[in-house]
């Protein structure tokens, strides 16, 4: 999995944001899934709001890919964009999820923010992942 771009080190780091966000979402399964009465509308919206997370960090990394490779005022249009797409798919799903039910909203925030939290944690995230893949980093 640590190899799915083309520079090792990108390639490392997505797939710890990646495991991040799924660590981060079943924990809030966890938490949503026991204590909110809506628990289905909340564990179904938050699934989606996982794999849009995920679908996010894929897309953050291709188009940094893509735009280092243009000209400045080319890869800033391109940037730009890109970002403004993934905002636009974010509020998207934000409204129908609002519109189908609160707890589905609820659940769907919170899986498109554990892309945030998956980022601020990223230091004990890469240290669990490494145990994962059996890595030991004594230096």
């Amino acid at each position: 999995m640590t190899r799915i771009r083309r520079d090792p080190e990108a390639g490392r780091t997505l797939a710890e944001l990646i495991f991040g966000i799924v660590l981060i979402s079943a924990v809030f399964a966890l938490i949503g899934g026991i204590f909110l009465p809506g628990r289905w509308f909340f564990l179904g919206g938050l699934l989606i709001g996982a794999v849009t997370a995920v679908l996010l960090v894929i897309n953050m990394y291709d188009s940094i890919e893509a735009a280092i490779s243009m000209n400045e005022k080319r890869a800033k249009s391109y940037a730009s964009w890109h970002g403004v797409l993934r905002i636009l798919i974010t509020a998207v799903l934000l409204v129908i999820a609002i519109w189908i039910d609160v707890y589905a909203f609820v659940g769907l925030a919170l899986g498109v923010v554990s892309l945030k939290l998956s980022g601020l944690l990223h230091g004990p995230i890469s240290t669990l992942f490494g145990k994962g893949l059996g890595e030991d980093k004594k230096e």
